[in-house]
């Protein structure tokens, strides 16, 4: 479509009209507001306050000392509207309690104190637990493992004399534990001399936790006890005199491992042979029993749970007495280095390698 000359200078005359006037109708209209966001607590404290105090509170040359102390949130906007920052322009109202209670949380409180404190590497040592375990395993690596079997009691072999002769034994069992009357009669009477026949009970015991054991022996006859010791008995009355009849012996053991046990009971008499003369006469009565009183527990029977038909090689155990373990955060930390402790690893381990020996 073509427009003539004079036409088309009309229209555009007229536009251009129009864009002046919108142009205009702009730039007369009344300026529209647009809020500014409030700074907040940090951006106040860093415009205003770290220049002297640091952006940590960790002072400056102009005021070395931290903005640290045990002030409220309410006491130290009060002190700011009040003294800070020095100077007639001081920092009042929303802006004071802004600051506040950002420097409050940030690093002035205790609290924060506490969280800003980088994480410290603490030293440790072994515990007497921890040290006792570890020797064992060391001195025990070189032994034979202990043999696993689900079976649980004692083998037990029965003699008809008082020797442990197999050519004597008339009876092999596995016993589920040692507690026995056998009153005047002997284990099977039709196959003992009731005046005279001997038991041997031999396995191992397993420890449920760390600590002192006490073994008891209930026998009115001779009897002998190796616990952990395949040569010197914890318990010997083979020999005695008297009536006693309940005889006791200590020792340490290790939770959660199984210690090689011997028991030996005879009734016969120790020394010259006088079963001829007793023949036709009443037997002594004859009864025997294996007990223990575990760490912080009543006496009792040694359990069957706890009793295997099955020898384990002897383990290690430290006698040494340690001074007791840090527990301040409620379970044990080997934290302390003292004298008493450090006297102690010198002796465990003159002792450690004395056993080795």
């Amino acid at each position: 479509m073509f427009f003539n000359r004079p036409t088309s200078f009309l229209f555009y005359r007229a536009a251009g009209a129009a864009a002046l006037l919108s142009i205009a109708a702009i730039l007369s209209a009344p300026a529209q507001h647009v809020p500014v966001k409030p700074a907040t607590g940090q951006q106040t404290y860093r415009l205003r306050c770290a220049s002297c105090h640091g952006a940590n509170g960790e002072g400056t040359k102009q005021s070395p000392r931290p903005l640290t102390g045990d002030r409220s949130v309410g006491d130290l906007s009060r002190y700011i509207a009040q003294s800070m920052p020095p100077g007639p322009k001081k920092c009042v109202g929303e802006d004071a309690k802004k600051v506040a209670a950002y420097l409050y949380d940030a690093f002035y409180s205790p609290v924060s104190q506490a969280r800003n404190v980088p994480a410290r590497v603490a030293l440790s040592r072994l515990t007497v637990r921890q040290f006792r375990n570890a020797v064992a395993d060391l001195v025990g690596s070189f032994r034979d493992p202990a043999p696993l079997d689900a079976k649980r009691g004692l083998k037990a072999e029965y003699f008809k004399a008082k020797r442990f002769d197999n050519g004597e034994r008339v009876l092999q069992r596995i016993d589920p534990q040692v507690k026995f009357d056998f009153g005047q009669a002997g284990p099977v009477p039709e196959q003992f001399e009731p005046h005279q026949f001997s038991i041997r009970w031999q396995g191992s015991v397993l420890a449920p936790e760390t600590g002192e054991y006490e073994f008891i022996l209930h026998s009115e006859h001779a009897v002998r006890l190796w616990i952990n010791d395949n040569d010197v008995p914890l318990i010997d009355a083979w020999v005695k005199s008297g009536n006693d009849n309940e005889f006791h012996a200590s020792l340490t053991l290790l939770g959660g491992r199984t210690y090689p046990l011997r028991l030996e009971f005879t009734k016969s008499t120790q020394g010259v042979d006088d079963t001829d003369k007793k023949k036709g006469k009443p037997a002594a009565k004859a009864a025997i029993s294996l007990e223990w009183r575990r760490p912080h527990l009543a006496v009792e029977t040694v359990p069957n749970r706890c009793l295997l038909p099955v020898f384990s090689p002897e383990t290690y155990v430290p006698s040494t007495p340690f001074p007791p373990d840090d527990r301040s955060i409620g379970y044990e930390r080997g934290t302390s280095v003292s004298k008493a402790w450090d006297e102690a690893t010198t002796t465990a381990a003159l002792e450690a390698a004395t056993y080795v020996t």
